[in-house]
């Protein structure tokens, strides 16, 4: 979207992958401070944001959206505040429909600028709008696509005329009909490519392979996302958390936290602000990693960077371990030796063109691949 805004893949947090649509000012004040505190925000987390359940099903006599008084007691406007006090950043959720998609809060259907305003006096610095109640058959001479681009580009708009920078992120529920990642960056600073994840290796796997074939489309300022990070949430392996942060960075996707901050462990803190990985997400190329070789499970992910490097993963979505193999002129590299810096070791090897490892179930190894090498 050409607004300026994300040159590189947001980063931050959201509450929904822990504690669902009962997020509270109490729940988002601590998690914003756990991200300072725990090295996040230093590391490149900058949104707090909320989800779905944050407003009330009906409007003030205004018109206005109104926050669940039992989640949000003092409203939003103070909760903002404190984020943006810690040196923060706020994001907020509606639907483009009438409801949000559990069918519990108004959405901003016949209200976008209205709503947009109101995000801009909060202070909301990135709005997620959502796609469900859609009022598709109001619109009986345009089929579902040219409906979601339109409100798309209406929300998109009503931001814009506000005046204040806000991250637009469109999540399109209709992603395999309306094709969004063939327009979205008209429109959008990110956009979803595939359904809600959910805390299981299945679903992870299912949501990079969703996401990683759209790799043209995206590049600075718009983005593809797969959805949130579900690190440190209890339902996946160490190994296995550490293979979604290392895809998700390759194929430079938003990084957002979706797990309790305030309690993490020490592990899911080092997932979570490995600084090799997290530069390889940031490179200010901008460039999506994309698949050369996928036969059998066994995956090799090239992502070119900026100085020439290239950053290599390769992935074993099988459930016995295997030797992956791959060579620098199939990664996109040329020359006759190279340096490969193992991202998650810190390990660093020679090769004359020649890149494999033995790779564990579930897991990748990580690699910044250099021309040059002592041998």
């Amino acid at each position: 979207m050409p607004n300026g805004l994300a040159p590189t893949p947001p980063m931050g947090w959201n509450g929904y992958n822990h504690f669902g649509r009962y997020v509270t000012a109490a729940i988002v004040e601590a998690n914003a401070r756990a991200l300072v505190s725990s090295g996040m925000k230093a590391a490149g987390y900058t949104y707090v944001n909320l989800d779905g359940g944050w407003a009330l099903l009906t409007r003030d006599a205004q018109g206005n959206l109104q926050p669940n008084p039992r989640l949000f007691p003092q409203g939003m406007g103070p909760v903002v505040s404190y984020v943006h006090s810690l040196g923060l950043k706020f994001g907020i959720y509606t639907s483009a429909g009438t409801k949000n998609c559990a069918g519990t809060s108004a959405g901003s259907y016949s209200h976008y600028q209205q709503d947009a305003q109101t995000f801009a006096s909060w202070g909301v610095d990135y709005v997620k709008l959502d796609w469900c109640y859609i009022p598709f058959r109001s619109y009986p001479t345009m089929n579902h696509r040219l409906v979601s681009q339109m409100f798309a580009t209406q929300m998109g708009a009503a931001l814009a005329a506000t005046g204040r920078p806000i991250v637009y992120d469109v999540n399109d529920t209709n992603w395999q009909t309306d094709k969004i990642s063939t327009w979205g960056a008209r429109t959008a600073n990110l956009w979803r490519t595939t359904g809600d994840i959910s805390n299981t290796y299945v679903s992870m796997v299912q949501h990079f392979t969703g996401n990683v074939r759209n790799y043209a489309h995206a590049g600075p300022g718009a983005w593809n996302d797969p959805d949130m990070l579900e690190v440190g949430n209890g339902g996946m392996t160490v190994t296995e958390y550490r293979t979604q942060f290392s895809l998700w960075a390759e194929m430079s996707a938003p990084l957002i936290a979706g797990n309790n901050l305030a309690t993490m462990s020490a592990v899911t803190r080092g997932i979570l602000t490995h600084a090799a990985v997290i530069a390889v997400d940031h490179n200010r190329l901008g460039r999506q990693g994309y698949p050369v070789a996928s036969a059998g499970g066994h995956w090799v992910l090239t992502k070119p960077l900026a100085n020439g490097d290239r950053a290599v993963v390769l992935f074993n979505q099988t459930g016995t371990a295997a030797a992956i193999s791959t060579t620098a002129t199939r990664v996109g590299l040329g020359g006759a030796a190279f340096t490969l810096h193992n991202l998650w070791t810190g390990a660093v090897t020679h090769t004359r063109g020649v890149i494999s490892a033995r790779v564990p179930a579930h897991a990748v190894v990580m690699y910044r691949i250099a021309r040059g090498a002592g041998l």
